[in-house]
């Protein structure tokens, strides 16, 4: 370069040096936004989403946690909601989209939580399981039509039309004030889904879902309150699955017991888990959601 007194060579070196030098000014990263629903992925209809977001936020970081939610259901989103969380950052903007009532007098909101991150959802007890760990501090209803796709707005793809571009517009900063009236956070759907209580023989609980492809059977019961039935580890549970026996031993993880052979563990979200070790506990049982489980106390 003229007159630059050094080779070009050593401009690239000195230019990369401080770049990475401390305190170098350095391009602040896009927001994250985490993409949670029922949509599955055999049509567009995620790929839109997307794009809506990316539309108004094209720096934004966009996560898909799993569009794999079993179709309608509150629960299993509400449950993969909170455990997905809190390994996204403390300013993310989360869109959850499984939503059986679009389209009706439900409404659709922005939940603001404790630790800082925004919600964009339905109103349908999607942020229940939130309320022990990171609850929901203040809310708005999205009331305001500028925030919104417009007049080609359809009843029902919501995703699109009413939650991807509100949260394409507060992942590049917009004031979420605008996006409508505030709402008093007591005042959102919460499910009824009290954990269940152990008894002077043990508990009753249920399957709430599978692991992924593996088919590992996630209970509704956590591992601190299965300790209060006194097993220890190693011991065989006299476990009874959908009224069948399932004598299961207590381990930490699959390889302490034999390939194909059942097992009981606590899984990485805390809650007890059935499964086979290099098998599909689930297709092999014939069991799936809802499947009741007894565990009796340790004698």
């Amino acid at each position: 370069m003229r007159g630059s007194g050094l080779p070009r060579r050593g401009l690239l070196a000195a230019g990369l040096a401080l770049s990475l030098a401390p305190g170098a000014a350095r391009a602040a990263p896009g927001r994250m936004v985490g993409f949670l629903s029922d949509f599955d992925e055999i049509d567009d209809a995620v790929a839109i989403c997307r794009a809506v977001i990316l539309s108004l936020a094209p720096e934004a970081r966009l996560l898909d946690i799993t569009h794999r939610v079993p179709p309608y259901d509150v629960a299993a989103g509400a449950r993969l909601l909170a455990g997905s969380a809190p390994w996204l950052a403390a300013d993310a903007v989360i869109v959850v989209v499984v939503d059986p009532g679009v389209g009706s007098a439900r409404r659709a909101i922005v939940a603001r939580t404790r630790r800082g991150q925004s919600l964009v959802l339905p109103d349908n007890g999607l942020v229940t399981l939130l309320d022990a760990a990171d609850p929901i501090v203040a809310a708005r209803e999205i009331r305001a039509e500028s925030w919104m796709i417009g007049a080609r707005r359809s009843s029902t793809f919501h995703g699109r039309d009413i939650f991807a571009p509100v949260a394409g517009r507060l992942a590049r900063g917009d004031d979420w004030a605008g996006v409508g009236p505030e709402i008093d956070p007591k005042t959102l759907v919460r499910l009824d889904l009290a954990p269940p209580r152990l008894g002077p023989d043990g508990v009753r609980t249920r399957a709430i879902g599978t692991d992924g492809p593996y088919g590992n059977l996630i209970l509704d019961l956590s591992a601190e309150a299965f300790a209060g039935l006194g097993w220890r580890l190693g011991e065989t549970v006299p476990l009874t699955v959908a009224g069948r026996p399932e004598p299961a031993p207590y381990v930490r993880t699959f390889s302490d017991v034999p390939g194909g052979a059942v097992l009981l563990y606590p899984d990485s979200r805390g809650r007890m888990s059935l499964a086979l070790n290099m098998g599909n506990y689930a297709a092999a049982r014939g069991v799936g959601p809802g499947a009741e489980v007894f565990i009796p106390r340790r004698r």
